[in-house]
């Protein structure tokens, strides 16, 4: 499979003690948290809700207070931690240090990012701290970049030599880092599929992945099932240029979701919860925003004493209970496979020994 890293699936198989706590209705602590650390940007790409300037602001969560959760989170049980939220995380003064702590506090770090920026002197230990790197391009060519990405072709070849020297300094340092190259499917870039796919084999990174653009549940989608559909011979030709040591990924249940669940409550919001780049505490990053669900800041309260607060609890509550998952969601939900396999423990079939 193409899809050795589970993209277009999930991995609760892989953590089923906390799978079991969750079904005794004990309270657990998150599995893994995406989060940004700063809400501001210094690209527009066209397709993000951050593109427009009323969604900007200069907030940032503290480096202090940054390194503070991150030891927090791992002492009530978090297991990683990837830093991939509303803002870009590379421009936070103090990511490398973050990185740096969250690994020496034993959790597994991951940091997505548009790859304008990156210190060359400290690129060793930010590759040593990492799981994974992934950097969000969405084209192959220069021209494509510039259009989707609201930059020159000075930023494009900035990003892509920025990518060639973590390559070469992962293979020269041995990390066991993945590095990887991501795509946002949009009529834009939709040509520059295959080009994408051949740009990330040239620059010797260890996949692709070509995904859905995640819509809210109010928004009009940049791209239908049926635009998917249409790209479908692209998408197969890019994905035969897989090999052993370079994966195209296409993440096809996503593609071609129309978002139709086979669950009716979410209850993946206690295994995955995220936090916004101020430093706001939500159950999902679809309620970013929303003071009714909103759990607190971890600039004011400690993360441990707001996992284990009452009104962590009560919302996680109210999204199960109160949230229609048909109408007040999204499609390609963050949380939507996580759902699929807790919506079956919950629900077994008859017979469940005729296994």
């Amino acid at each position: 499979m193409a899809d050795i890293y589970r993209m277009d699936s999930h991995k609760l198989y892989w953590h089923l003690d906390r799978v079991a706590q969750w079904q005794r209705g004990e309270r657990i602590a998150p599995l893994y948290l995406d989060m940004g650390i700063t809400q501001s940007c210094n690209l527009q790409c066209v397709y993000c809700y951050y593109a427009v300037p009323e969604h900007r602001t200069a907030a940032i969560i503290e480096t202090q207070t940054l390194i503070r959760f991150l030891r927090d989170a791992a002492d009530i049980g978090v297991r990683a931690i990837g830093f991939l939220g509303d803002g870009e995380p590379m421009i936070h003064p103090g990511v490398y240090d973050a990185l740096e702590a969250g690994k020496a506090a034993g959790l597994d770090m991951a940091i997505s990012t548009n790859g304008v920026v990156m210190d060359s002197g400290r690129i060793d230990g930010f590759l040593s701290s990492l799981s994974w790197l992934r950097f969000n391009i969405s084209a192959g060519t220069p021209a494509t970049y510039c259009r989707v990405m609201g930059a020159d072709e000075r930023i494009y070849d900035r990003v892509v030599e920025n990518i060639r020297r973590s390559v070469e300094r992962k293979k020269a340092l041995g990390l066991p880092v993945t590095i990887g190259l991501q795509m946002v499917m949009i009529p834009e870039c939709e040509d520059d599929i295959v080009p994408f796919a051949r740009l990330g084999k040239e620059l010797g990174v260890d996949y692709v992945v070509v995904k859905q653009c995640s819509d809210r549940a109010d928004d009009k989608p940049l791209f239908t099932p049926d635009d998917y559909e249409r790209c479908r011979p692209l998408l197969e030709e890019a994905e035969q240029l897989s090999t052993d040591g370079f994966r195209v990924i296409i993440k096809w249940r996503k593609l071609g979701n129309q978002g139709i669940r086979n669950y009716d409550h979410c209850h993946g919001c206690e295994f995955l919860p995220q936090i916004s780049g101020n430093g706001d505490l939500y159950n999902c990053g679809a309620f970013f925003g929303n003071p009714d669900f909103l759990v607190g800041n971890i600039h004011a309260e400690s993360f441990k004493t707001l996992v284990y607060g009452e009104r962590y609890a009560e919302l996680m509550r109210r999204v199960q209970t109160e949230v229609d998952v048909h109408r007040q969601c999204g499609t390609n939900c963050r949380q939507n496979e996580i759902n699929e396999f807790l919506w079956q423990l919950k629900h077994p079939p008859e017979h469940v020994n005729f296994i």
